[in-house]
């Protein structure tokens, strides 16, 4: 009979381990290995852990560079009223104010960052001419009529419609839009060049360039009012507000739509339309190629509209860029003169 070697009693048989068992050694063993391997392959010795000296000199601290925040709004800055214009403007009108209100008013800073890289415009006054009045506006680049009639533009294949003339030039096409009449509007757009991708308007006798700039608003500065702070809500009703902005798209604009004549603000022919949005605005220029306005929201414009409008228009008054700041006004983001 074979040797038996037990650790128990002499009636205990020996077991053999069990699949459990097993498992978890070759586990423990594993894992020893990869300890092993973890502490000879790693790119130097184990850290050790030790209390510091009471008399060791203690590690400069590191220098700490905070990240840069990111602007409120990417991208190019918003430009002031004017920004670009030729000439440029011999004031500054950053913002309009109407004096005698209960309120300070609420500033808007309508910000339109990419309107540089749009089209441009040039504002050509005729003889006598003002803000919408016997005056055109010349924009490239611009879309083509694709009706009306055929005319010539400098020997060149051109269409024409009621008070707009497209034609192209520079491999594009340009137009001129106006009050004047269709034999001006075709010798305006013969003496438009195009000069690094701006339109240039060489005037004639009796017409003058007011100014040059971007077609789109870089800036509108709006201010607004309840109608009860002015004392016209009987009759403009909850909302007044003021504008200041360059006028190649105002302009523009003014030569689609009805308008009316407004009067004259500080001297200037005014002009009431739809342009600017709400019921009605009436705007004037306060400095050559400057746009300047005063609307509401609120009901169909009438005579009694017009007459409340105009007398808030004579209570106004240009802000500069640093009064402007001083209403610490909301920067809204959109394209201004799209419509």
């Amino acid at each position: 009979m074979p040797d038996v070697i037990s650790f128990g009693r002499p009636d205990d048989r020996p077991r053999r381990p069990t699949r459990w068992v097993v498992v978890a050694v070759l586990v423990a063993v594993a894992l020893g290995a990869v300890t092993v391997l973890a502490f000879r392959d790693g790119p130097g010795p184990p850290p050790t852990t030790s209390a510091a000296s009471p008399s060791a000199t203690p590690a400069a601290s590191p220098t700490v560079t905070s990240a840069p925040s990111a602007p409120e709004h990417p991208g190019p800055p918003c430009l002031a009223v004017g920004w670009g214009q030729r000439p440029a403007p011999r004031v500054s009108v950053a913002g309009l104010r109407i004096d005698q209100a209960t309120s300070a008013g609420s500033g808007l800073d309508r910000c339109d960052r990419t309107a540089i890289d749009g089209p441009w415009a040039v504002v050509v006054r005729g003889p006598g001419g003002s803000l919408g009045r016997q005056s055109a506006v010349v924009t490239f680049p611009a879309a083509p009529l694709r009706s009306g009639r055929a005319v010539a533009v400098g020997g060149v294949g051109a269409r024409a419609a009621s008070g707009v003339v497209t034609w192209p030039v520079a491999r594009k096409h340009a137009r001129v839009r106006g009050d004047l009449s269709d034999a001006e509007l075709v010798k305006l757009a013969a003496l438009t060049r195009v000069v690094d991708g701006r339109p240039v308007v060489d005037a004639p006798a009796g017409f003058t360039v007011v100014a040059s700039g971007p077609y789109r608003a870089p800036s509108l500065h709006e201010l607004r009012y309840g109608g009860a702070d002015v004392g016209e809500q009987d009759t403009l009703g909850a909302l007044v507000y003021t504008g200041v902005t360059s006028g190649g798209w105002f302009e523009d604009q003014l030569y689609t739509e009805a308008t009316r004549d407004g009067g004259t603000v500080d001297g200037q022919p005014a002009v009431l339309s739809g342009v600017a949005g709400g019921s009605a605005t009436l705007a004037w220029e306060p400095a050559p190629g400057l746009v300047a306005f005063v609307g509401y929201s609120g009901g169909e414009p009438g005579d009694a509209a017009l007459a409340a409008l105009g007398r808030l228009a004579e209570r106004t008054r240009v802000l500069d860029t640093a009064a402007w700041k001083a209403l610490a006004p909301v920067t809204a983001d959109q394209a201004i003169g799209l419509g």
